[in-house]
């Protein structure tokens, strides 16, 4: 009995030796985490708020202050992520400047976030006929420009979404058609129309990503710049102004080999552009 009563005795204080060894050893850890909960707070502390600097740039802005105001909505970008509203008035202030390249170049990114918007295309607009630099963009057919106008109704991302969503939802009928014999036809039916929008989107996403993926573009953002025959040559090709967009065809180094619209490429250095 004494034995028994013995063996217990050293299995319990086993025990609590091995929970003691646990718990010392947790310790720590729960140290961690709360001081690295506590350094993520501290860091969203310093994360001014989006809505403060937005309100403040646009009064820097009224007050005829752009540089600061370009500042912080610059800080805006970098704290809080991409936004059409605060690109489309970094480009407001960048013209008030006169720093045109600057102005095109958010201004083409916005138009990426907003590619209906009309504010963002009639300053768009307004910006390319104050270039040194003109192209006449070749007039779209009827059928390409109600494809353009379809591509342009939603981005890249929004489609994926809808993409997506619509996909979770016909596998959700598919289940209630499985098993539940109620209305399974009008069912199907339902199952079928969300198959052909979700094809179609699907289409589209793949185009407008093929598109984004192989149309590099950039802005050049110093007054003229000379393309030459090949990285570090010394043949000039053509010569472009700020604000011209270029498309990015191949890259070496820190060269671009870039094209105009009207079909003239060359090798210039990237430090002279910016890509969108």
């Amino acid at each position: 009995m004494r034995k028994k009563t013995l063996l217990l005795l050293t299995m319990f204080l086993a025990l609590i030796n091995v929970s003691a060894q646990d718990l010392s050893e947790a310790l720590p850890i729960q140290e961690n985490h709360e001081i690295q909960e506590l350094q993520i707070q501290t860091l969203q502390q310093q994360i001014p708020d989006k809505r403060e600097l937005f309100e403040k740039a646009n009064r820097l802005y009224s007050e005829r202050d752009f540089d600061a105001a370009l500042v912080l909505y610059k800080q805006i970008l970098q704290h809080h992520g991409e936004n059409s509203a605060v690109m489309y008035n970094i480009s407001n202030s960048a013209f008030r400047n006169g720093d045109i390249g600057t102005a095109i170049l958010f201004l083409e990114r916005a138009k990426i976030l907003a590619p209906r918007d009309p504010d963002i295309l009639a300053n768009l607009n307004f910006l390319r006929r104050q270039t040194v630099d003109k192209f006449v963009e070749e007039e779209a057919g009827f059928f390409k420009k109600i494809f353009i106008d379809f591509q342009s109704l939603l981005t890249l991302e929004t489609q994926i979404i809808i993409i997506l969503s619509l996909s979770a939802l016909m596998v959700l009928l598919l289940a209630f058609v499985l098993f539940s014999p109620k209305r399974r036809n009008l069912k199907i039916y339902v199952i079928m129309i969300l198959f052909v929008i979700t094809f179609i989107l699907g289409i589209s996403a793949k185009i407008k990503y093929e598109i984004q993926k192989n149309n590099i573009r950039a802005v050049i953002m110093v007054e003229v710049i000379s393309a030459v025959n090949e990285p570090r040559g010394n043949t000039p090709i053509f010569t472009a102004h700020e604000g011209t967009v270029l498309r990015i065809v191949n890259t070496s180094g820190d060269w671009y080999f870039v094209s105009l619209p009207n079909g003239l490429s060359g090798w210039v250095q990237s430090k002279f552009v910016e890509r969108i």
